[in-house]
């Protein structure tokens, strides 16, 4: 029967192609013809612009630029190259004897798109630990706090909170996520000291009974260091490194410590009230490049950071589905992408349902998650996203 075919990734072009019976090097000359990209250049001097405009089309491409880069009215714009990735892999070597107007620049920034499109991050160390990012990573959510949005107080005692932790892992968690403070709009703050009591005794006693990583969400140095040292593993920073710049000590201390981070418009008491971006999606990006920039010039390893763009805090609803409907793009950042999307308020306007009530929406976020190429999931119910996980990874396999 003939058909429209949807081909999404590079290894699926070389499955059909082999199928077909083509040659070792027909698959190979041939898969990246398969696969379509549209990369977006933001703010292109008018010479590189008409440059590559005039490049993509000579190779069988196309480049989408503002009405005025022809006739030189307008002198900056943003691009969208349009082809395939084998005739972006040829623009890539034309520029390369090129380096007027930016193109060399522009030229590395296209090779960094193919490449993580073709091959995408799929694994990071954390300790003696390697996490896998084929399929998303399962992160299990411990709220030890009075005030959870969406556990209340439930795992504030040491007893239940550690019998949570380790069910969650026998569900197939292979991250567990323990906070001391609420970060949910409108929480009062609490201090280190506080925050330290709620969170060290569980971490000290899932470290005699696991060796599934410990991820400690904390803004502040003192309970991130506190943390690391009796066993956690990995840093979860909701300010990306801004309300405590101690935090990159701490960084520095533990080099094989993981870092997550995320970003927020104001604070968790401030965030919610009248948030607003020019544009969502570049604005977020923007931040998180200069928040990984600023990591690796104080010396940290790229390889240890991971991102998120922080569903929830600091969005409108509209904002929030943007994300979710355009994740795959904060990949190009080049490090692993978290979402914590698990029980949020967003649900609660597409289907009225108290944050216990919102498991289908969440797992909806999390299969998003799976084909726009996440590398973790943060979630409250675990066994039930491991299980659409499982689900959708046996249907891409096959």
């Amino acid at each position: 029967m003939n058909r429209n075919m949807k081909i999404q990734t590079i290894q699926e072009a070389e499955e059909q192609l082999r199928q077909l019976g083509v040659t070792d090097g027909g698959v190979a000359c041939m898969a990246p013809k398969c696969l379509s990209l549209c990369i977006k250049l933001h703010d292109v001097a008018v010479g590189a612009a008409n440059i590559l405009k005039q490049e993509m089309l000579s190779l069988g491409g196309d480049a989408a630029v503002a009405r005025g880069v022809v006739n030189g009215s307008t002198l900056r714009s943003d691009v969208l190259l349009l082809g395939t990735v084998a005739k972006l892999q040829k623009l890539v070597d034309k520029l390369s004897r090129q380096s007027f107007f930016g193109l060399d620049a522009i030229r590395q920034e296209v090779a960094q798109c193919i490449r993580l499109q073709l091959a995408p991050i799929t694994s990071m160390q954390c300790g003696a630990t390697t996490l896998h990012f084929s399929t998303p990573a399962i992160m299990g959510i411990l709220n030890v706090t009075p005030d959870s949005f969406s556990d209340g107080n439930k795992w504030l005692s040491h007893d239940a909170a550690v019998e949570y932790a380790l069910q969650m892992i026998e569900d197939g968690a292979q991250i567990i996520d323990i906070g001391g403070e609420s970060t949910r709009p409108g929480a009062a703050e609490v201090t280190a000291e506080q925050e330290i009591a709620r969170v060290m005794p569980v971490i000290e006693t899932l470290r005699r009974h696991t060796d599934c990583p410990i991820s400690i969400d904390t803004h502040k140095a003192v309970v991130a260091d506190a943390a690391l040292a009796a066993g956690a593993s990995i840093i979860n920073d909701i300010s990306a490194f801004t309300m405590d710049a101690a935090m990159v000590d701490v960084a520095l201390h533990y080099p094989a410590a993981p870092l997550i981070l995320m970003h927020m418009q104001g604070t968790p008491q401030t965030m919610q009230n009248n948030p607003h971006y020019h544009d969502v999606m570049n604005d977020i990006l923007g931040y998180l490049a200069g928040r990984i920039q600023y990591c690796t010039e104080a010396g940290i390893a790229r390889e240890r950071i991971i991102i998120d763009p922080g569903v929830g805090f600091g969005k409108s609803h509209t904002d929030n589905l943007t994300i979710l409907r355009r994740l795959e793009e904060f990949r190009a950042l080049g490090v692993p992408v978290l979402l914590g999307a698990s029980r949020k308020s967003f649900i609660n306007r597409i289907y009225p349902a108290v944050p216990e009530d919102r498991l289908e929406g969440s797992l909806a976020t999390t299969a998003q998650a799976f084909y726009q190429g996440a590398a973790i999931v943060r979630v409250h119910d675990v066994k039930a996203h491991k299980r659409l996980l499982d689900v959708l990874r046996a249907i891409r396999e096959g």
